[in-house]
């Protein structure tokens, strides 16, 4: 999939707005600085290890480091005073359906916030940011994986950013007893109307 988006052009159109005036960069990965890509890892590391950790996975912070460097990996970077406060890591990715049609998707990979910024809308700004940039580029949605232990962030996302658990979710797809069997469920919010042959 061929999407470009300008490296570090600031993106101010969305329909949330945090509490606290923000400047956001969206980034490739090829144009964050050594410090804002430790800053980004460092930030996944303390607010979600603990989450990691008790997961099938476990917690390893050299995969996550891998991930988030991904050649395909892109980011936005909130900030406040000159100081990164919040940052979503994506992807422009196909994703498989339960047809033969995988779809066009901006995969939310992780959207932290600094816990002094936390419950200011942040977090409801840089998602809905997300998807702006989604529409923008054409793709039918935004898709992101959540453990089921993260009951915060479910409610945030199901009850206050309107996404659903989308059909390839484990508690979708399959039986209760198979479902079970997973600690993440996978949500989505449609950008596009979806037409598939």
């Amino acid at each position: 999939m061929n999407v470009s988006i300008a490296p570090t052009t600031s993106h101010s159109t969305t329909t949330i707005y945090p509490e606290c005036a923000l400047s956001t960069v969206a980034y490739h990965i090829d144009d964050m600085t050594p410090a804002l890509l430790t800053f980004a890892i460092d930030l996944v590391e303390s607010n979600m290890s603990e989450l990691y950790i008790k997961s099938k996975d476990g917690w390893c912070r050299e995969d996550k480091e891998d991930e988030m460097q991904d050649v395909t990996s892109r980011y936005l970077i909130a900030f406040h005073n000159d100081k990164p406060v919040g940052m979503v890591h994506f992807q422009f990715v196909d994703e498989e359906t339960m047809t033969d049609h995988d779809a066009e998707v901006a995969y939310c990979f992780e959207i932290q916030v600094v816990p002094e910024y936390q419950r200011r809308g942040i977090g409801a700004y840089l998602i809905s940011l997300l998807e702006t940039i989604g529409k923008a580029t054409q793709m039918e949605k935004v898709m992101l994986t959540v453990f089921k232990a993260n009951k915060n962030a479910i409610k945030f996302y199901i009850e206050q950013m309107q996404y659903n658990y989308d059909e390839i979710s484990p508690c979708v797809c399959l039986t209760r007893g198979r479902a079970s069997r997973f600690d993440y469920e996978i949500l989505s919010k449609p950008l596009q109307p979806i037409i598939r042959p």
